[in-house]
């Protein structure tokens, strides 16, 4: 079964990895649809909204969303409180992904250095 990622810009949420989150389609109307583009920040360059059209595959995950369920008010992720929290969030995934990282890394610099030190030492033996 595919997945879906956010498509709110610096929202990195997916439905495999977040599984407690919900990612919604958006509006079939029209004018529903320009407030959650509006309020997601997906401007073009030019400032207009015609840029990104989302389509059935584009989701915006329930944590953008009041109690974190659908409405048709979306909240506005430019809110500095929003992001700061995404950003923390985010920053602790990373964190731990980096904890966990290291640790292997060092386990597996260790069964190398031991392999290398038993392989001289077998070849070390069949010389003699």
């Amino acid at each position: 079964m595919p997945g879906f990622t956010c498509c709110v810009p610096g929202c990195y949420n997916n439905s495999h990895r977040d599984r407690e989150l919900r990612f919604y389609t958006f509006p079939k109307d029209t004018a529903q649809r320009e407030i959650w583009l509006k309020n997601i920040s997906r401007a073009g360059v030019s400032g207009c909204f015609s840029t990104f059209q989302p389509t059935t595959g584009h989701r915006v995950c329930s944590i953008h969303f009041p109690g974190g369920r659908k409405t048709y008010s979306i909240r506005k992720l430019n809110e500095q409180r929003d992001i700061i929290a995404l950003m923390e969030i985010k920053m602790k995934e990373m964190k731990s992904t980096i904890r966990q990282l290291k640790v292997t890394e060092a386990k597996l610099r260790e069964e190398v250095r031991e392999r290398d030190m038993m392989l001289s030492g077998a070849v070390a033996r069949k010389k003699v």
